[in-house]
């Protein structure tokens, strides 16, 4: 991050006023941020560590306190808020940590407490210096899969910075001024896309509470929120999952985001009607593909090559090859490897099913362990599937099942007001879209969403298939829906 950091010092003193961080309470301008960064790794350096974690809300000292860790050489482990004490005990451990800054209560013992003099928040003891080794990366961030505790990778600040001016250079020509960072910034795409590239960029990043700005949690969310408060700062670009998308077009709010000109959706399968829509209503919708492995970020759409159905060309930092099987490879934003693991090879298998079509549009069909084979010999992924039906609004989530089977079956969460034979309806009139050994034949319902309570969902809100199938798979076998064949 020293590069970072020495670019906002050049943003400093050529632009001195231009605003770099916008927050509820305060606007830190370029001089401002870089005061505040070197004010922080001062003190930093008096604290005399090499790893620090950072346990807070988005915040404009959670950007400075990166900043500065990382500038100083000290890694970074941002901590989920969405963690359970365990999973945070367990990131604690596996870490190797030896201070935590906090802006609330910490829920574990912690040996001893420094307030900071320049952040508002607290400095927590955990280990001691003599624990820590030093280290090739400047960052680990950590992933909740959907079984086991979670990993935390290991990043370089080269692998970043080079994701950061690959995604610079793509979107130059668009003239973007001030990012609204939505997601937490302990979520690696945030951190690289929405604090590094902006700042990189000598754009503003406006930064509140996510849910002052609709995101009260990883499953819940307010459009209506959101947009009010894009249309208030003047808002340009934006990161979205693919669940805000479809929440956003299904809300009447498309005049508070008639000023934004790139809103980047990514994390999961986007479904392409949801995105043909957005293109009617006239929404800079693009969709990209990344993984924490990679760094966050390996291929995006662009207003200059955007192929609707794909997660845009690779980048110029990522090389892309498609192997045997189907799955998706990438080399050149290599993690360093897995905490405690050992080192990465310098080719990530992702773990993802795709294709690159003729115009150099990199596909993501699924995932390669998902992959379902039909009783005929066919390879269907259920997310492609899913993501057809995923975008009609009266289908708020699904699971796809079918392995060994001779058609796909399904569990859909919809209201109690759709009718059986509405329902029925639905899912014949998606079906014709489908090639017919992909179509749902039969298919269970519920009214109870799937999610983290009761066990349906991961801690970052992808679908458990093997709870969902064992919940319910009795009863889609069963033929409570039918379709025609």
């Amino acid at each position: 991050m020293r590069d970072l950091v020495a670019r906002i010092a050049q943003f400093a003193a050529l632009y001195p006023e231009r605003e770099a961080l916008v927050c509820p309470n305060r606007t830190l301008t370029y001089a401002d941020l870089a005061s505040a960064i070197d004010a922080t790794k001062c003190e930093l350096h008096e604290l005399g560590i090499s790893r620090l974690a950072i346990y807070a809300n988005n915040s404009a000292d959670w950007a400075i306190l990166d900043l500065a860790a990382s500038a100083a050489g000290i890694v970074v482990v941002p901590i989920p808020l969405f963690f359970s004490a365990s999973q945070t005990e367990h990131l604690i451990t596996n870490s190797g940590i030896q201070m935590i800054f906090a802006d609330r209560a910490w829920p574990l013992p912690a040996r001893a407490q420094v307030a900071s003099q320049t952040l508002q928040g607290n400095y927590l003891k955990v280990a001691d210096s003599a624990h820590s080794v030093g280290a090739s990366y400047s960052k680990v961030t950590y992933t909740s899969g959907s079984t086991g505790q979670p990993k935390g990778a290991c990043l370089r600040s080269e692998t970043m910075m080079s994701i950061v001016t690959s995604l610079s250079d793509a979107l130059l020509p668009s003239h973007l001024r001030r990012h609204l960072a939505l997601l937490p910034f302990a979520t690696l795409l945030e951190n690289v896309a929405g604090i590094y590239l902006p700042l990189w960029m000598g754009r503003a990043v406006v930064i509140d509470d996510p849910a002052n700005l609709g995101l009260s949690s990883n499953h819940e969310f307010d459009p209506v929120r959101f947009a009010e408060q894009v249309a208030r700062h003047q808002i340009e670009s934006v990161i979205l999952l693919p669940q805000i998308l479809k929440l956003l077009l299904e809300a009447d709010v498309t005049k508070h985001l008639s000023g934004m000109k790139f809103m980047a959706v990514g994390g999961g399968k986007v479904a392409p009607d949801l995105l043909w829509r957005a293109q009617e209503l006239a929404l800079p919708v693009f969709e990209g593909y990344g993984l924490t492995e990679c760094g966050s970020c390996v291929a995006l759409n662009t207003p200059s090559a955007n192929a609707i159905g794909s997660v845009g060309k690779p980048l110029p930092h990522a090389q892309v090859r498609i192997g045997a099987n189907g799955e998706v490879f990438v080399t050149g934003a290599a993690m360093e490897g897995y905490l405690q693991d050992a080192p990465a090879p310098s080719e990530v298998s992702t773990g993802d099913a795709g294709f690159i079509d003729a115009e150099g549009f990199l596909h993501i069909t699924g995932r390669i362990k998902n992959v379902i084979v039909s009783s005929f010999g066919r390879n269907i992924s259920p997310e492609w599937v899913e993501s057809f039906f995923l975008a009609d609004p009266r289908i708020q989530q699904l699971a796809v099942f079918g392995e060994a089977e001779p058609h796909l079956n399904a569990v859909f969460v919809v209201d109690n007001s759709l009718t059986d034979r509405t329902l029925a309806e639905l899912v014949q009139n998606i079906n014709a879209d489908l090639p017919d050994y992909a179509r749902i034949i039969s298919w269970t319902r519920t009214d109870c969403p799937f999610s983290v309570a009761n066990g349906r969902l991961t801690q970052n809100g992808k679908i458990r298939r093997d709870v969902i199938a064992e919940d319910f798979m009795g009863d889609a076998g069963s033929g409570i829906g039918m379709a025609a064949a």
